[in-house]
Formats: structure tokens, sequence, C-alpha cells
């Protein structure tokens, strides 16, 4: 919940039917995205009439579906254009006090969300459809459009030194590549696309902490030339911008390690190693030249990245200095402006690998519920892996490469990995249990350790994953689960890290 408007962070139009009409299949949705008639900003400008060949007759969307403790009471939608809306889950509208481009709804929290339905759009035919809807707290009414950020959000990252956006820029299997089809502020929502620069950098000047982007895999040099341009005209001289190609590109589980692997093959063929390492390294190199070109005399204001698979020694040295690329007549990659060398920096994935099952569950019938036995294992007993002790000697390993290299150290993501895998996932028990070994108080002190060993290793920044986020069989990375939840073991001891070092 980072934005005061709630339809910024509203899910795809769903399109459906209306019971009554003739031939409405009466499901939830009727997957006919593809023929909405939508305008640039992803507003839908007409409706289809039951007798028309497609089937539904209206869109809808959802605002705080499965959404801890979001606030209840008196909310408004406003809107342009005429038509009408109903409201349904959560959410009763005041008939009374509403007003076209005006309606009052009252809402009462529950996991099902707020269900918006437009029913009719542009009744006279004019081109007056209904649009810019947002969705605010009544409180905010008059302050909405120039304070966007939700006071809790801010409240709970204000401390932060450095904020990466990896997600709200829809990193992973992204598909933007031409700047033309970027995210825009005026976006009809921030889930489809992603969230536009322009409203990243605001964040990064009210808060006066230094932006972290991830550069789509797709991305065109006019892309990066240009977003470069907008933060160096609009983000503040005293902040710094680190800058990083996509995230990942090892990683097989998403589709930027697949696309690096054929491009690295069709350039240089197939004989060589880590074909997608290297790519990914030329592509780094070309994009941290293309910033440092675009800031100039400021060059010093952009902090390129390079990262790597933390656990996969040695195959650092293909993104670093990619072989192939230096055989063309270019320089080794780490040597195009590259600043720093990325790397992960979590604990705990042994408690949920299929090959450990059998003993973590037989941790559940002790006295105090396997806890002891399991920060024990996190501690370094026994022989689960992933333990404090093995991720501090990785950050040694990665310690003499960025000091080789002259790079400086960095977690471009870390924190518990406590998650089940491969199939553990689906078990409940373990589920429950990891997800309440997070909630235990002795959190703090893991955490604590985790950011000693760092820092004793000669790491710098130290970038967590992540800020907050509901807990499931997926994980919980969050450290907060929702953004009104006062503190937590593991926000604590980030916040209280914070305050002893910077």
């Amino acid at each position: 919940m980072p934005f005061v408007d709630a339809f910024k962070s509203s899910h795809q139009w769903i399109t459906q039917c209306n019971p009554k009409d003739l031939g409405c299949s009466k499901s939830w949705d009727t997957h006919e995205f593809a023929q909405l008639d939508l305008d640039e900003n992803g507003w839908v400008k007409s409706l289809p009439k039951p007798e028309d060949s497609p089937e539904y007759t209206r869109v809808s969307t959802v605002l705080f579906k499965s959404v801890d403790k979001y606030p209840g009471g008196q909310y408004l939608v406003l809107y342009d254009g005429e038509g009408s809306i109903e409201y349904r889950f959560d959410a009763t509208k005041d008939n009374a006090a509403s007003t076209p481009g005006r309606d009052v709804i009252n809402v009462t929290p529950s996991n099902k969300g707020i269900y918006l339905i437009i029913t009719s759009t542009d009744p006279n035919k004019t081109g007056n459809y209904i649009r810019n809807i947002r969705v605010i707290p009544a409180q905010y009414e008059q302050t909405y459009q120039s304070k966007i950020f939700n006071p809790n959000f801010i409240n709970k990252i204000n401390k932060f030194k450095a904020l990466r956006f990896m997600d709200w820029m829809d990193t992973n299997n992204s598909l933007q590549s031409e700047w033309a089809n970027r995210p825009k502020v005026q976006d009809s929502s921030y889930t489809e696309k992603g969230v536009p620069v322009e409203v990243m950098v605001q964040l990064a000047n009210k808060l006066n902490v230094n932006p972290w982007f991830n550069m789509p895999h797709l991305a065109t040099d006019e892309y990066i030339t240009n977003f470069a341009k907008i933060v160096k005209n609009s983000l503040k001289p005293n902040l710094k911008a680190y800058v990083e190609f996509s995230n990942e590109v090892w990683n097989q589980q998403f589709k930027q390690q697949q696309y690096a692997v054929k491009q690295g093959k069709n350039r240089w063929g197939n004989d060589k190693n880590n074909p997608q390492m290297q790519w990914y390294g030329m592509r780094t190199a070309q994009m941290c030249d293309i910033w440092e070109n675009n800031f100039g005399s400021e060059k010093n204001r952009v902090a390129c990245v390079i990262s790597t698979h933390t656990a996969s020694k040695g195959i650092e040295t293909s993104g670093l200095d990619c072989p192939s690329w230096v055989a063309e007549g270019n320089k080794p990659c780490y040597q195009h402006g590259i600043d720093i060398y990325a790397i992960s920096g979590y604990f705990g994935s042994g408690l949920g690998k299929p090959q450990n099952s059998t003993t973590v569950e037989s941790w559940l019938q002790e006295a105090d519920g396997g806890f002891a036995k399991a920060f024990a294992a996190l501690k370094g007993e026994g022989s689960l892996g992933s333990s404090l002790p093995d991720t501090y000697q990785k950050f040694l390993y990665h310690a003499q490469v960025a000091k080789q290299k002259n790079l400086q150290l960095v977690v471009y993501e870390g924190g518990q990995h406590i998650v089940g895998s491969q199939g553990v996932q689906n078990n409940d028990k373990l589920t429950n249990f990891f997800i309440n070994l997070n909630r235990s108080p002795e959190m703090y002190n893991l955490y604590t350790q985790l950011l000693n060993d760092w820092q004793k290793a000669g790491g710098n920044l130290f970038m967590h994953f992540s800020d907050i986020g509901k807990p499931s069989k997926w994980g919980s990375w969050g450290a907060l689960e929702h953004v009104n939840q006062d503190s937590s073991p593991k926000y604590k001891a980030l916040m209280d890290f914070i305050s002893k070092n910077y």
C-alpha cells in the first residue's frame, strides 16, 4: 500500500457479463482482455452491448484483495466522464452522499477487498467515458494530488539509506523494450507495466535516499538513455543512482536468463563458457557507458552494479571479464565505469530443502515446537547448510573478488531465506513453522549477526529483501508483514543496526 490512491495498485481489468444477459456464462472472468477498447492510459473507452459478439458487457477490478490490515472507513471514488460504477465485497456505496464523479463508499475490510465494477461508460456516445479513477481515504481528499505516498508507508521506510526498485519496475520477466511503451505517470494502474521512473525519483527525493534502478533486459539503448536523462534531471543532486542491468540473469526461473543464453550463443557460438553471464556483463558495461555519458561531469552520481550468483563460485569471472566481448576489441566488462560488485546475502534456505524436510518436521515434536533446534541449525549446528557461518564464508570469498577488481562489495538482496522449495512449500506444517520462525524474537539476534558478519567481511550497502510482504508458502520476505504493523524482530534489527552504524 505505497500510494494514497489505491487504484494505482489495482489489478488488471476483468472482463465480465451481467448474469441476467442472455448468453452470459456467469464466469468470474470471460478472458476477453485482448478485446477491450482501451485508451493510451489503460481506461476502458466503451463496453459491448449484450447482443454484440464479445461475451463481456462490463469490466471490474479488485483493490486490497488479500491485503492484511488495510484501513476501513469512508473512501472516495473520484472519476472523470459519464457512466455507472457499482461496488461490492468490502464496499457499500452511500448513494445520498455521492454525486456524479464523486462516489462515497463505506468500507469494512476483509480478505475480499473492494470490488469495483464499471457497468456502463460513455452512455451518450460523446467520448466522455469513465477515466482517471482515484480511490482514496476520505481524509486525503485535499492532499492526495500533492502527497501521493501513503504516510504509513513513508514512516516505515524513511530510515533506509537506499531503495531498490526491482519489483516496482516489474524487472523479472519484463516485457519493457521500447521507450514509447514505458510506464507513465498517467497510467490507470502501475501493476501492469510497473511504476514510472518519475514516481520512483519522487519517492527517493522525498526521503532523501539513493534509488536503485533495474534496467529491463529487453531495453533498447534509447530506453536506457532516456531513463538516465530523467534521473539526471530530476533526482536531487546530492543523491546517487544505483543502476543494475535486469536481475539475476543467471537464474533459470526468469525469462531474462533464457534470453541471455540465447543472445550469448547467437553472438559467440555454443562453445563459450557461461554465455548468459558474458552477455550480461557486456550489456551491463554498455548500460553503464550510456548512463555515465548522459551524466557527463556528474557521472560520480551514478553507481553501476554488476552482480553474480553468490553460491556459484567462479561464475562471476565470466561476467566481470567477459572474454568473448574482449576478443572483439573491448575492455573487460568491469572496466566500463562499473563501481559495484553485488551478491546476495541470504541464510536459512537449507531448512526448506526436500532432503532436510524429514529432519525439520521431526523438530515439531519438541516441547518448544522445534524452535531451539531450528535456530541452532541457522547458527551453524548440524549439516543442513546455508547457516550464518556458511553465509559469512561466501561474504569472505566475494570480498576477495571485489578487492581484486577494485570494486565495492554490496548485497543486492539479503536476509533470511527460510522457505520450502522443490515441493516442500506445499507442506502446510512446515510452512506454518517457517512463518512462525520469522516472527520469533530470536530472529532479531540472527539478523544482527548477519549484518555484523557482513560488516566484518568488508561489505558496504546491504539491501534487505524486502520491506513489506505478506507471509505465505512462498516465503516470509517482508521485514514487516503489512504497512500498518508497528514493528517485528527483523524490522527492529534493521532499524537498530542503522541507528548504531549510520
